[in-house]
C-alpha cells in the first residue's frame, strides 16, 4: 500500500492512481464529500476487492465515477430527466441512477440492472477517470457501517489488517470539509425519486430556447422581477454554466442594468472579480470569472465570508469549478442556477432553476 501526498507533484497524482487502476488495484481517493475508493469498474477481479474491502454490502450496487456525460452514455441509457439533472447540477454530489447498458463488472449494476453515475465536482477524480479511459467505483473508502472518512485516519483506524492489505494506492489530501454523502437520484421511475438526500435541494426547473440577444434580454428582465422583492434584503447568488460564447457575461451585464449599476460591466476572466457598488441598497454586486481558477480553494482568496452576505449579489461565471466549495456560504440565500448550451448559430439552450437555501 503506497501513500501519496496529493499536495505533491499532480499529474505524478494522476499517472500513479492510473497505473494502480490498471493494474486491478484498489486506489483511495478524495472527492466533494469524503474519501472514495475506486476501482477499474468493468474488472471483475478489482470489483471483486472492493467488495472484499468493504464487507457486509448486503447486495448493494456500487456507483461509478465519470469525467463527463459523453462517457455515461456509453455505461447507461439517459432520459430527458436524467439529462436535465446532468445539464443543471453535473459535476456536483449527486450520483444518478439510470437503466445500465450491461457494461460494467457483476454486482456494480443494481440486480433490476440499473447504474448509479457521478461527475464529482471534485478535478482530480474527474482527471483520473478521464485518463484511465473508464468509469472508476465511486463508494466511500469506509467499510460498510464505518465512520464516513474525512481523512485517512477514518481509514486506517478502522479497518483491519486484511482490509488494508487490499489497497494499492492512497491518495491523502489532508482533512476534508465533513459534507454529507450525495444524494441519490432514479430517473428509471416516472417521477423523479430521490433515495437519499444530502444539503441538495431540487427545485423545479424550466427550460428556454434562446435565438438571439433580445431573448437574453427578456429572460433576464423576468428573472430580475423574480428576485426584485429580495433585493436589499437577501443575498443573491446567481451560478452561471456554460462554453465560451453562451452568453454567461452578456447575462451578467444586462441584468447589471436592471439594478441600475453604474458603469461598464465587463468580463473579469483576467482578475477573477469585479466589485460594483449596488446604488438600491449598501450591498455590492460581485462578478466573478473561474475559468482560470485550478483549484476551487481559490475563492477563498476572494473573502467568502464577506462577499457571500445580504444585501450582496454574486454573480458566478463557470460556477461549477466551485460549487461545492461555496455552498456552506448559501445560508438564507436565494440562488438561480443558470446552464447555458450552443445549439446552432446564435441558439442558446437555458435550464435554470431558482431556490432558497
Amino acid at each position: 500500500m503506497d501513500i501519496i501526498k496529493l499536495q505533491d507533484n499532480y499529474e505524478e497524482v494522476v499517472a500513479k492512481a492510473v497505473a494502480t487502476l490498471k493494474a486491478g488495484n484498489i486506489v483511495i481517493y478524495p472527492t466533494e464529500t469524503c474519501y472514495g475508493v475506486g476501482v477499474d469498474a468493468t474488472n471483475q477481479q478489482a470489483v471483486d476487492k472492493v467488495l472484499a474491502y468493504k464487507s457486509k454490502r448486503a447486495d448493494k450496487a456500487l456507483s461509478v465515477a465519470v469525467p463527463h456525460r459523453e462517457m455515461a452514455e456509453e455505461y447507461v441509457e439517459l432520459n430527458n430527466t436524467a439529462i436535465n439533472l446532468y445539464n443543471l447540477y453535473l459535476p456536483g454530489p449527486i450520483t444518478v441512477i439510470s437503466r445500465g447498458k450491461n457494461k460494467v463488472a457483476n454486482h456494480v449494476q443494481a440486480a433490476n440492472g440499473t447504474l448509479g453515475i457521478r461527475i464529482p465536482d471534485y478535478k482530480l477524480v474527474r482527471d483520473i477517470a478521464q485518463s484511465f479511459g473508464k468509469p472508476i467505483t465511486a463508494t466511500s473508502a469506509n467499510a460498510s457501517y464505518k465512520k464516513t472518512p474525512y481523512k485517512i485516519d477514518d481509514i486506517l483506524q478502522n479497518t483491519s489488517q486484511k482490509q488494508q492489505s487490499l489497497i494499492g494506492l492512497i491518495i491523502d489530501a489532508g482533512q476534508l470539509p465533513k459534507r454529507k454523502p450525495s444524494i441519490v437520484t432514479d430517473t428509471t421511475v416516472e417521477d423523479l425519486k430521490v433515495l437519499r438526500r444530502s444539503n441538495f435541494d431540487f427545485k423545479n426547473f424550466s427550460q428556454l430556447t434562446l435565438s438571439c440577444e433580445k431573448d437574453t434580454e427578456n429572460f433576464a428582465k423576468e428573472i430580475f422581477d423574480k428576485i426584485n422583492e429580495y433585493v436589499g434584503k437577501n443575498l443573491i447568488v446567481f451560478l452561471l454554466q456554460g462554453d465560451l460564447g453562451t452568453g454567461k457575461t452578456f447575462f451578467t451585464r444586462t441584468l447589471s442594468k436592471h439594478l441600475n449599476v453604474e458603469g461598464a460591466v465587463s468580463s473579469p476572466t483576467f482578475i477573477l472579480c469585479r466589485e460594483h457598488k449596488l446604488p438600491q441598497s449598501e450591498g455590492r454586486l460581485y462578478h466573478i470569472d473561474t475559468y482560470r481558477m485550478f483549484d476551487a480553494k481559490e475563492m477563498d482568496d476572494l473573502r467568502c465570508e464577506q462577499m457571500f452576505n445580504p444585501p450582496n449579489i454574486v454573480v458566478i461565471e463557470w460556477a461549477d469549478k466551485v460549487r461545492t466549495h461555496i455552498q456552506p456560504f448559501f445560508h438564507d440565500a436565494i440562488v438561480v442556477d443558470m446552464h447555458l448550451k450552443h445549439i446552432e448559430g446564435e441558439k442558446r439552450e437555458l435550464l435554470y432553476a431558482m431556490r432558497n437555501f
